[in-house]
């Protein structure tokens, strides 16, 4: 079992390049970490440490784009991977859609033309190009809107469990490009259930199944951080150390064990430097991550988000989940 965890945990490489940021090398030391069943707690100089703690007004403005490069930079990284498509053949492109959206949940009355439409896309499993124009239309359209709408309101809509379905960035996680039934599925935790899993304050990630079901049904891969909605706009979160990354069991199943610790840092910067980030990727600031049109209709809820701030390689990135 040990043989068999250590080989399938070292195969995560570029696991999940989130809004709470694991990357391959942190990938490569969790191989190690589990093959010892020990806890890796990173640490950096109190040098390094006092310099990610600057405040580097040229990182900020380097890593802050408006919504409308945001987009275009999602636009032409499908727009790249469509022509790649074209012309070398198949492609990880399609792999961009990774979960079927289900039917119902929401009224008619609560849904519009243009949200049938990008969920009618993904599920025929369209071209990206296609998926983002759809995705870029229905933007407006949220019934939540990021300085207007309270924070209590986007607590409330956010609070619970989103299934990705769809992804921008071409270079997000090969493991989401397997093809099925090696693919894993990704989850997002807010609020309630995530504070039962990893902690008051804090977001999270999972990856279920596909490859992973190597290490058991229920086994899930954990990802958490802190977060704090920002005040004059209650739809950005900052994302805060520390940075855990954990192997556990999936949520409410017939399984319950404690979470076994692979990895956790203490800063941006520390972080970002095991992930053999760059140094001004380590000096840049604090990741957000905006949720662009989100509903709270409850069960079948659409939500489109995008991480807006903080490590160059993964600013831009834009995604769209579905509530369970």
């Amino acid at each position: 079992m040990a043989m068999g965890l250590s080989i399938i945990v070292a195969s995560l490489f570029l696991l999940n390049q989130s809004a709470f940021g694991f990357h391959s090398p942190l990938l490569q030391s969790v191989s190690v970490a589990r093959t010892h069943h020990s806890t890796a707690t990173l640490h950096l100089s109190p040098e390094s440490q006092a310099a990610s703690e600057n405040n580097h007004a040229d990182a900020d403005d380097a890593t802050i784009l408006s919504r409308r490069r945001l987009f275009g930079r999602a636009i032409s990284s499908t727009a790249a991977a469509t022509s790649l498509a074209l012309t070398n053949g198949p492609s990880i492109a399609s792999a961009k859609v990774v979960a079927t959206p289900f039917a119902g949940g929401i009224s008619p009355e609560q849904s519009s033309p243009e949200r049938e439409a990008l969920l009618e896309a993904i599920t025929n499993k369209s071209s990206n190009e296609v998926i983002a124009g759809l995705v870029e239309k229905l933007l407006p359209l949220s019934p939540l809107k990021g300085d207007v709408s309270s924070a209590a309101t986007y607590e409330s809509a956010l609070d619970g469990e989103w299934k990705l379905i769809w992804y921008s960035t071409s270079g997000f996680s090969p493991l989401l490009k397997l093809p099925s039934p090696f693919r894993p599925d990704s989850y997002q935790y807010f609020g309630s259930i995530a504070e039962k899993e990893v902690g008051p304050g804090r977001v999270a990630q999972g990856l279920v199944g596909g490859i992973l079901s190597g290490l058991g049904p229920q086994t899930e891969l954990w990802l958490s951080s802190g977060a704090v909605a920002q005040e004059s706009h209650p739809s950005t979160l900052e994302i805060y150390p520390p940075f855990r990354f954990q192997l556990g069991v999936t949520p409410g199943g017939a399984t319950t064990k404690e979470k076994r610790m692979i990895v956790e840092a203490d800063s941006d910067a520390e972080f970002r430097k095991v992930n053999a980030r760059t140094t001004e990727a380590q000096l840049a600031p604090k990741n957000e991550y905006e949720q662009m049109y989100v509903e709270n209709f409850g069960r079948g809820s659409l939500r489109v988000s995008v991480v807006t701030k903080g490590d160059p390689v993964i600013v831009g990135e834009m995604f769209v989940h579905q509530k369970l």
